[in-house]
């Protein structure tokens, strides 16, 4: 723009820089992207395999148990198990996030794999409970394994990698010694303790209740630990594992939303709570905090050694047994 300046009759033109006016983007038009939905855990096709897999191979057990197939039925019987199990957990893990927080997905795999024996029974004739025995047979020979031997089997490497996560946050871990020994402690000692005293005070299984009261003792330790405590207070593996399951689930399913709830944000600690309280399942349902996870691994570990050594200790097996029955002695399994 020019503006004509008049000083001493002459006419000066000067050149003005005229700004132009700056173009403000209104908040509230500015729009913001639409944040994509998270991936689900396994994909159709996935789900599609195990699926498809499970319906033949039903049809093929009961076909091979009718028609006496001799030593291969059991190895069919256990893939059509197998298969069945990982149906109803990939099935479960793609329900949306408000269901999977509600039921677990080892929930309704296990009621998929009990449907899945039950459908076998009536496909044959026989009594659920007679599939159910070769479920877990105690061996890896491929003729004569059961479902749960095999998957068993295939826990044992997972728990063993639990370890990279820990050596990889061993900085951390050690300079969280003492917080990760006080847990360690709060936890074996006071789940033993606590949980006998709260099963008395209850009642649990009434006046004859003391082989329940005695197996669900060790509820907050690994499985194969726990069925060890059990065994030494004088109650029943079985039971003890059921609930060892079930607090697990209850732990992994709950346990993150609790802690978010109350507001604990720190991973040394959701990590410790996880793992101390619901074994492998919780350090599992907390594996995508990288952060809390190995904390979590570590928990679950010295809690199921701690708690194994202070019941190996004759002084304080009796006072578990004498604080959970009240000094009665537990009828044996009939």
């Amino acid at each position: 723009m020019l503006a004509i300046r008049r000083a001493g009759g002459a006419a000066n033109v000067a050149p003005v820089a005229e700004t132009a006016p700056k173009m403000k983007m209104s908040k509230r038009n500015a729009k913001t992207p639409a944040a994509a939905p998270a991936p689900k855990p396994f994909t159709p096709e996935t789900l599609k395999f195990l699926t498809t897999g499970s319906a033949l191979l039903y049809f093929a057990c009961v076909a091979a148990i009718r028609v006496d197939l001799g030593s291969i039925v059991t190895p069919i019987q256990t893939l059509a198990i197998i298969f069945s199990s990982l149906t109803g957990f990939v099935w479960a893990a793609r329900m949306p996030a408000k269901v999977t927080k509600v039921i677990h997905p080892l929930i309704t795999s296990s009621a998929v794999t009990v449907l899945m024996i039950q459908l076998i029974a009536l496909g044959v004739g026989s009594e659920m409970k007679e599939i159910l025995r070769s479920y877990k047979t105690g061996t890896l020979n491929p003729l004569t394994m059961g479902a749960g031997d095999v998957l068993l089997w295939m826990l044992n490497p997972a728990v063993v990698s639990f370890a990279v996560a820990m050596y990889s946050r061993k900085q951390l871990i050690c300079e969280n010694f003492v917080t990760i020994f006080t847990a360690m402690i709060v936890s074996s000692a006071g789940g033993l303790f606590g949980t006998a005293a709260f099963v008395r005070a209850i009642s649990l299984g009434g006046s004859g209740g003391t082989l329940v009261r005695l197996s669900i003792v060790a509820r907050n330790v690994t499985t194969a630990l726990s069925m060890a405590i059990a065994a030494i207070l004088g109650g029943d593996i079985s039971i003890a594992a059921v609930f060892v399951v079930l607090t697990g689930v209850l732990g992994a399913t709950y346990g993150k939303s609790l802690m978010n709830w109350a507001g604990i944000h720190d991973p040394v600690t959701r990590g410790l709570g996880m793992g101390c309280a619901s074994q492998g399942l919780g350090v599992a349902a907390i594996s995508n905090e990288p952060d809390a996870f190995p904390f979590a691994a570590i928990g679950m570990i010295l809690t199921a050694v701690s708690a194994t050594t202070l019941v190996s200790i004759p002084a304080t097996r009796d006072a578990i047994i004498n604080i959970a029955t009240g000094g009665i002695k537990a009828a044996p399994v009939p």
